[in-house]
């Protein structure tokens, strides 16, 4: 029961979605481009620094979930992600160690020996500076081009991933190929949206914000 709850935190850490753009299928050309441009920036992506909004759709609920944050990376496996409205919740991962603190109640997980997690922690770091998306033994990916973004839908391949997630939609920005919106739509109609904005690139981040105590 604990391995399934600390398991929709993840899921519920990650999502978003562009609004009100028109795509069109990108040409193999363009999805070379694409995968290059998109893999050459999350590797000169050394730390980011956003603020957030998250949408939380819920089958049986009619009405949003929304909440606002700011997130904190640090290449390659360091990652603060704080909601601070309408309540104080925080999530860090520092290398193989993950910290979920509510405030009241704090867990501390290894995911070293457990590849689930180690494979959704995967998917964290690729929704936040695009690395590892074009794995084909992991996704099959669809690309399209957007009036100012890229889109790039990607599916499970694996079994147990499949099992919790439908699909990864990922938006990145034409002039930085930096991430704007992942979108995860989950196996049992959930969805959660986060829309990143106000991001900084490569500023200088203390390790202090990252701490596993």
């Amino acid at each position: 029961m604990k391995i399934f709850s600390i398991t929709n935190v993840f899921i519920f850490l990650f999502a978003a979605v562009a609004f009100g753009q028109d795509y069109r299928p990108a040409t193999s050309e363009q999805q070379r481009d694409l995968i290059r441009n998109i893999t050459a920036a999350s590797e000169k992506m050394n730390t980011l620094r956003c603020d957030f909004v998250q949408r939380k759709t819920i089958s049986i609920l009619a009405d949003e979930l929304i909440s606002e944050g700011r997130l904190s990376f640090k290449q390659a496996d360091k990652l603060s992600w704080e909601y601070t409205h309408p309540y104080q919740y925080r999530f860090t991962m520092n290398g193989d160690r993950i910290m979920i603190d509510s405030g009241t109640n704090q867990n501390i997980i290894n995911v070293s020996g457990n590849r689930m997690f180690s494979e959704i922690s995967k998917i964290i770091i690729s929704g936040i500076n695009g690395s590892g998306i074009f794995d084909g033994n992991r996704f099959t990916a669809v690309f399209n081009v957007g009036t100012s973004d890229y889109q790039v839908t990607l599916t499970p391949r694996q079994r147990d991933l499949r099992q919790m997630f439908n699909s990864i939609t990922l938006t990145f920005d034409k002039t930085d190929y930096s991430v704007n919106t992942v979108e995860i739509r989950e196996a049992n109609g959930d969805a959660t949206f986060i829309t990143m904005k106000n991001k900084q690139i490569n500023i200088n981040l203390d390790d202090e914000i990252f701490a596993i105590r």
